[in-house]
């Protein structure tokens, strides 16, 4: 990879990151809903699951929880010091399913067929467009069959300050990436103030 697309893909992940931070963990939780986001993933004791461009873990731990000690969360990042971040906390917290995957911007380093689900939360408007679809088919790859990937992203609307609008992905062009992946959309869900929530399934 040269350089300067490195330093390209890293700084946009920074200014994610970054973003993420400005906002209080209270203030962001009041709009996110995480831990209905996490009961809507309906996943069961056991399961597989991806936390995909984790940030720092704001998810990761709370699917941690819901997949169970039994189960195990692949919390993946191209950012190396997020996912130290993620697994200094699993170790201070004793959290033994948390594994950090240092990915890379279009290859998730997941292994085919191994995941009863995927998370895809607050990346893909930060992914440039012509990389969403080779990520997202890789995730797919990742997926079992009948696996499930939910992505939430923000509503293309004037109302989201938290990026730029013309950074914001319009739904039906979202809905087409999970198509052209080779998805099915089988729910939409409308409580997020500020994101689309959707879930796709793996024929």
């Amino acid at each position: 990879m040269r350089a300067a697309y490195t330093f390209r893909v890293t700084a946009v992940m920074s200014v994610f990151l970054v973003a993420g931070a400005a906002f209080a963990q209270g203030s962001r939780d009041e709009w996110q809903q995480p831990d209905r986001v996490v009961t809507d993933l309906n996943l069961k004791d056991g399961a597989s699951v991806a936390d995909i461009g984790c940030g720092q873990g704001y998810f990761t731990f709370r699917l941690a929880k819901a997949a169970g000690e039994s189960g195990k969360v692949f919390a993946t990042d191209i950012d190396a010091k997020a996912l130290k971040s993620v697994s200094q906390r699993a170790q201070n917290d004793h959290v033994t399913n948390v594994e950090a995957v240092l990915s890379q911007p279009t290859d998730t380093k997941l292994k085919p067929g191994s995941l009863d689900a995927a998370l895809l939360s607050d990346v893909l408007h930060h992914v440039p467009q012509e990389q969403r679809l080779p990520l997202v088919r890789n995730i797919v790859q990742a997926l079992k069959p009948g696996a499930l990937l939910f992505v939430v992203d923000w509503r293309k609307s004037r109302e989201v300050k938290q990026d730029p609008y013309d950074r914001l992905i319009p739904l039906d062009d979202l809905l087409k990436l999970g198509k052209d992946a080779g998805l099915t959309l089988d729910a939409e869900f409308h409580y997020l103030k500020y994101q689309v929530f959707l879930r796709f399934r793996k024929p």
